[in-house]
């Protein structure tokens, strides 16, 4: 019987004209948690958008079968969407709009426990932690064989934003620049909360909120490239080893890579330099030359990068994915995906492929 109630579900026939639908969004204002004169004349962040699938989401008697969350921020409003091939979810999409403050590229992050969905959520002014049911938790049965179920959305709206456990206006610090045009979230394995920011410097700043239902304190921490090791890191030799940081060096793109206790963070930056840098060391483990793997004449080499983004993907049977656009106007765009880290010391490595888009 089981077995029958799943094939049932295993496919869907999916109409063009009904996905064209428009989406019912019900809208939530974030109000108070930004300061107005901020706002003034401050730099219009580009939209943004990105995506998560369940770890389950492969396995055909899961409740998070063939579902996933996407999502795409504009100024101060924030879209979230949960969708499944399988069933119909009420109460899938939401607007959030956080009053007086601007959304951050790069500033949204999805992550599962066990029992929550946690979205991670970073604007010019604030960081903010939402708490959400994981679908395991409003579901239990071993089989899903109703039409339509309830999204993780449905009661977003009894969420206070305001909850000093989850949500802090990003402090004043010296290097901190207010126009940040990038940024990175991610999880940590003991339930942290960890939000980075490009320094002025060159550096990389780390926010953190401990665990939601542990005690604490938000913490500020900065990653000085002074910190370069200088010894060796799995074939590599850094390419600059200099305490000083200039303008040049200021991050234009940031991703993330966790293993275990430890997160390395990536940084694409102005100089056309890729940087790497340990939270849990607090170092800048390497710097790669970008111009090394793409043709280039001396202007570029000579002008500080405007447009470079940075991209990561990882799989545990597939490894790590860097992939690095490289901004070259009037020049064509580069573009350059590294299949693993130590690709990265040796352009010739078979583990490199480059490309050039006229």
């Amino acid at each position: 019987m089981a077995a029958a109630g799943s094939l049932e579900r295993s496919f869907i026939e999916i109409s063009g004209a009904e996905r064209e639908k428009p989406r019912h969004f019900r809208e939530f204002t974030v109000c108070g948690v930004g300061n107005a004169n901020a706002l003034t004349g401050t730099v219009k962040y580009s939209e943004s958008a990105g995506g998560f699938y369940y770890v389950d989401s492969d396995k055909l008697f899961s409740v998070t079968r063939n579902r996933f969350i996407h999502w795409k921020t504009s100024g101060d409003t924030l879209e979230l969407m949960e969708e499944s091939l399988d069933i119909n979810l009420l109460n899938k999409a939401v607007r959030l709009k956080f009053q007086n403050c601007s959304l951050l590229p790069g500033g949204v992050h999805v992550s599962e426990t066990k029992h929550h969905v946690i979205i991670l959520i970073l604007t010019n002014q604030t960081v903010h932690r939402l708490l959400l049911p994981h679908p395991s938790r409003m579901y239990r049965s071993d089989l899903v064989v109703e039409s339509q179920m309830q999204s993780i959305f449905t009661d977003i709206g009894k969420v206070d934003f305001r909850d000093p456990c989850n949500y802090q206006l990003i402090p004043a610090v010296p290097g901190l620049p207010p126009n940040s045009t990038t940024s990175v979230a991610w999880l940590s394995n003991d339930g942290e909360a960890l939000f980075a920011l490009p320094s002025a410097a060159g550096g990389v700043f780390v926010i953190k909120l401990p665990p939601y239902d542990i005690p604490g304190t938000v913490s500020v921490v900065e990653l000085k490239q002074s910190s370069v090791m200088q010894r060796l890191l799995i074939g590599w030799v850094p390419t600059a080893i200099r305490g000083d940081q200039g303008p040049s060096d200021r991050p234009l793109s940031l991703a993330v890579h966790c293993v275990e206790h430890n997160a390395f963070i990536f940084a694409l930056c102005q100089d056309h330099k890729l940087r790497m840098w340990s939270y849990k060391d607090q170092m800048c483990l390497m710097v790669a030359d970008m111009l090394e793997y793409i043709p280039v004449n001396k202007d570029l080499r000579l002008t500080a990068g405007t447009g470079h983004k940075l991209r990561l993907a990882y799989s545990p049977s597939m490894g790590l994915y860097l992939g690095v656009y490289m901004h070259a106007p009037k020049r064509g765009q580069h573009v350059a995906v590294f299949t693993s880290l130590e690709a990265l010391h040796v352009p010739d490595n078979r583990n490199f492929y480059g490309g050039f888009i006229t």
